[in-house]
């Protein structure tokens, strides 16, 4: 699969309509780039009997080559140091990924979904830790984390960064409660990675299925400890006809003063990839 991988995307980054919208890094500034993305159910070719893949589903060879190539063609053209990823269904395909659009380090743990899909990241960066919090439970005794929730730790020149990301529960099976519980830990183990470390940049976020400020988040952001760069009108999902905040990369107070752009990007390559947008995030370095 992967050298007509990377042949896909090679096609795809010359021969597609280009990005819209695609932020470039102001030459004078040194930044690091973040970038969290809900790619979008990828999933291999092959029917996985057993859960967490029990209702995984099966593309064929030719429509999993597509997909990982146009996903791999926006990477490139986002040129991001990390990328966060959500709805990924193994490290295989996360590495084929991986190799199409530039990264060396690829990290990925399963997690709790019945389809399989997990989070992921993507980095150009070392990973010093990557830490998986998928056996959490709640205090009923049921699994907090529908898809883990991780922690990616690095360093960027002088600056470490420590990000937590994951999915969280969707408003199709949950009424804001599962949410709710899993935004508080996803801010206690935020707090706690601030306190270990008072000099590391702290963020949040990923495939949160609710804009910042709903109340369902409120354990996560209400306070305003973490604060959402992006502009009150962003959007992050599709269907064509609507479009809704799904994602976001909250950024701890304390360094807020760290960010030199955050956008979500738009364009024809980042549909066919996928229905959400990706947020991206850059970083001033000291």
């Amino acid at each position: 699969m992967r050298r007509p991988l990377a042949a896909l995307a090679a096609a795809l980054l010359t021969g597609c309509q280009p990005l819209l919208d695609v932020p470039a890094r102001a030459p004078e500034v040194r930044a690091v780039r973040i970038v969290t993305w809900n790619v979008h159910d990828l999933f291999d070719a092959e029917d996985r009997l057993l859960p967490p893949g029990a209702e995984d589903e099966v593309p064929s060879t030719a429509e999993v080559e597509a997909k990982l190539g146009a996903l791999a063609a926006v990477l490139a053209r986002l040129d991001a140091d990390v990328v966060l990823l959500q709805e990924v269904e193994n490290l295989a395909l996360l590495e084929a990924l991986a190799e199409g659009a530039g990264y060396e380090v690829a990290r990925l743990v399963e997690g709790n979904d019945p389809r399989g899909i997990d989070v992921a990241a993507l980095s150009r960066r070392p990973i010093s830790r990557y830490v998986s919090h998928a056996g959490e439970r709640d205090a009923a005794g049921r699994v907090l984390w529908p898809r883990d929730c991780a922690e990616v730790h690095l360093a960027a020149g002088a600056t470490r960064l420590a990000i937590v990301m994951s999915h969280l529960s969707s408003r199709l099976s949950d009424d804001g409660t599962r949410r709710a519980a899993q935004a508080a830990r996803m801010r206690e183990i935020a707090d706690a990675l601030a306190m270990a470390d008072p000099d590391a940049v702290v963020l949040a976020g990923g495939d949160l299925n609710d804009p910042p400020k709903a109340p369902a988040l409120g354990p996560l952001a209400a306070d305003g400890s973490y604060l959402d760069p992006l502009p009150a009108e962003a959007t992050t999902w599709s269907t064509g006809v609507a479009a809704e905040r799904l994602d976001a990369l909250l950024v701890a107070r304390g360094h807020a003063g760290a960010v030199v752009r955050a956008e979500v990007v738009h364009g024809t390559d980042v549909a066919r990839a996928s229905d959400h947008q990706p947020i991206v995030l850059d970083l001033r370095l000291p």
